[in-house]
């Protein structure tokens, strides 16, 4: 800032800089999503633990189509959202056949383009961006796909579920991802196939 006029120095920004500071937020946005992942994982666990409860005080005659198998989904999907490094990891090794994250610099076509350093801290932000929003679809696949043994939910939440968590895989390794869709569509270059 110069002075009281409220007017941002030119030379204070830098463009390396601020890529540089989101490319830094995106591992502690990672850890948050793996935080939430657990805390939903964990809810999810205790409520259909509840429903079972409450299914137990209740008669048999009165008990409806689907109150078995909704706490079951509830319990089953909790569990996998509290592992979710090893679903995760499992899920890209499915996919990938293994579950190592392609970093940005092996984007195809990538050492054909000018080759300047913003643009590889660019592509890295992107790659990031597009990580975080995968793993965001994939938690979200996973509770779409929670609420499927619940007796009111909508119809087609098993294919939006798996459409969020097929999705998210992809984009969690969109680097990958290019290049299964390059070699699939014919691409040769820069060595993809």
């Amino acid at each position: 800032m110069s002075g009281s006029s409220g007017i941002i120095n030119a030379d204070a920004f830098s463009l390396t800089t601020a890529l540089t500071n989101l490319n830094n937020a995106f591992t502690s946005i990672e850890h948050l999503i793996v935080a939430v992942s657990y805390v939903i994982g964990l809810s999810l666990m205790v409520r259909g633990v509840m429903m079972y409860k409450a299914l137990a005080t209740q008669t048999m005659s009165s008990a409806q189509k689907g109150e078995f198998a909704g706490p079951l989904v509830f319990i089953i999907v909790g569990g996998i959202l509290v592992y979710f490094p090893s679903t995760l990891t499992t899920s890209l090794s499915s996919v990938f056949v293994t579950s190592d994250i392609s970093p940005a610099s092996e984007l195809i076509g990538y050492q054909s383009l000018s080759g300047s350093e913003k643009w590889q801290q660019i592509s890295t932000v992107v790659i990031e961006y597009m990580k975080l929003i995968g793993l965001i679809a994939f938690v979200r696949g996973w509770v779409i796909l929670s609420k499927m043994g619940h007796s009111g939910s909508q119809p087609g939440s098993v294919g939006k579920g798996l459409i969020h968590l097929i999705g998210g895989v992809l984009l969690i390794n969109v680097v990958e991802t290019v290049a299964i869709l390059a070699c699939t569509f014919g691409y040769t270059g820069a060595g993809a196939c």
